[in-house]
């Protein structure tokens, strides 16, 4: 929805899921707190985000647990393209936060392979980093999530934390405990570090951290800062606020 910022008068709205009401309940079967909907829980979790097209104009870009991307016309509300990039559905999908570099939008797609709501999604789940066109809604390159979970209760290899982007590079956090920077242009992984393993902490104690979820890395004067750790829909726990500087000499 659009709203003036002068009278608060609404402006446009724009609908692209109807008839979706969802809450955790549903994920506990026959519980009467469940909306008859029933889901299947495609909303929009992320904020959106306004990106600066070439040439001049601007694009509104949205992403949706259901796994497809829209470009939204900012002044009247016009859907301008959709581009589907994930399976979606509960624990599916756009989570927490995609990130814009210039007109290339980035995707994190979670698709968890067992949502654990008693589901049973006949598509396979496409969890990863998907680089889009604002302009033209056009898929620029995707690098799928490599499963490197081994059998780890609640690991799971889906982006489901916000990411974030700074020029040429964008850093997630999975849910396997992994934090990795992709290539902007490529998507080729650049730097990886597991945040699993146990660390010695400034005060003394050993902290480990696990599934990233909510918010992404923060960037800042040479450092990526970010959580890991969250203990809630079935992800890896954890206790871990880690900050990184470039290595000496590169």
């Amino acid at each position: 929805m659009a709203f003036d910022l002068k009278t608060g008068q609404r402006r446009w709205l724009r609908q692209t899921v109807a008839n979706d009401a969802w809450n955790v309940a549903c994920m506990m079967g026959d519980h009467p707190s469940c909306p008859k909907e029933r889901g299947p829980d495609l909303d929009y979790a992320a904020s959106p985000i306004l990106a600066a097209l070439p040439g001049g104009g601007q694009m509104l870009l949205g992403g949706q647990k259901s796994g497809v991307v829209h470009g939204v016309d900012p002044d009247t509300g016009a859907l301008r393209w959709s581009t589907r990039v994930g399976r979606g559905g509960v624990q599916g999908g756009v989570h927490f936060g995609m990130a814009a570099e210039g007109a290339r939008l980035y995707v994190p797609i979670y698709d968890m392979a067992n949502a654990r709501d008693g589901s049973k999604p006949t598509d396979p789940p496409r969890p990863g980093l998907h680089a889009i066109d604002a302009a033209t809604g056009k898929l620029l390159w995707s690098h799928p999530a490599e499963d490197v979970c081994g059998g780890r209760e609640f690991c799971d290899p889906g982006i489901t934390a916000a990411i974030t982007a700074m020029p040429g590079v964008v850093f997630a956090g999975h849910s396997d405990g992994w934090v990795r920077a992709y290539d902007g242009a490529t998507g080729k992984i650049v730097w990886r570090f597991d945040t699993t393993q146990p660390v010695k902490a400034v005060n003394g104690v050993e902290a480990r951290g696990g599934s990233m979820s909510g918010p992404g890395p923060a960037i800042g004067d040479g450092h990526v800062v970010l959580n890991s750790g969250y203990g809630l829909y079935f992800k890896m726990p954890g206790n871990a606020l880690l900050v990184f500087a470039p290595e000496k000499g590169r």
